[in-house]
């Protein structure tokens, strides 16, 4: 027979693997591999997104649930306004359209918004928390990763070593 001890221990357990989950620890490290050459993800709300060659990239993979991906937007907008012309695209794996319109509104999202619910591009890059940024080089190279939350001057800082400029 269960106690409630045991239902608690195990709803505590269960709250710190998708905090985990969520918060994924920081990591700077680009991996090896994977290449920006073609992005197959719909924009919201279901146009499709294009990848530009030979430009720098900004990905960020994000949630409405997940709780450090709110302060980030106002990180990345502070990136926007530094590089207002820096391709960047932010990719949900959810599918309820009103709940991220309603994020994006919110929380004063710019820039295009896109919704992989398959996790193709989650599994392409190796993408397993949220928030999680990657930048890409003008040749498609992954060149910087962070999991968490990250600031706005140390995106820039990535960037500029990227390339890009502003």
């Amino acid at each position: 027979m269960h106690t409630r001890r045991s239902f608690v221990r195990a709803g505590v357990v269960a709250g710190l693997a998708t905090l985990a989950g969520c918060l994924g620890g920081s990591s700077d490290a680009a991996p090896e591999g994977e290449t920006l050459q073609s992005l197959d993800v719909a924009g919201s709300p279901g146009g499709p997104v294009a990848v530009l060659p030979d430009e720098v990239t900004l990905l960020d993979y994000w949630a409405t649930w997940c709780a450090p991906c709110k302060p980030q937007m106002a990180e990345l907008r502070a990136v926007r306004e530094r590089f207002p012309d820096l391709h960047m695209l932010s990719i949900t794996n959810e599918a309820d359209e009103a709940a991220i319109r309603s994020f994006w509104v919110e929380y004063d999202g710019t820039w295009p918004v896109a919704t992989d619910t398959e996790l193709r591009t989650n599994d392409r890059f190796g993408v397993t928390a949220m928030p999680t940024l990657l930048v890409f080089d003008a040749s498609g190279a992954e060149v910087w990763r962070h999991v968490g939350l990250a600031r706005a001057e140390r995106i820039v800082e990535r960037l500029r070593e990227a390339g890009a400029g502003g």
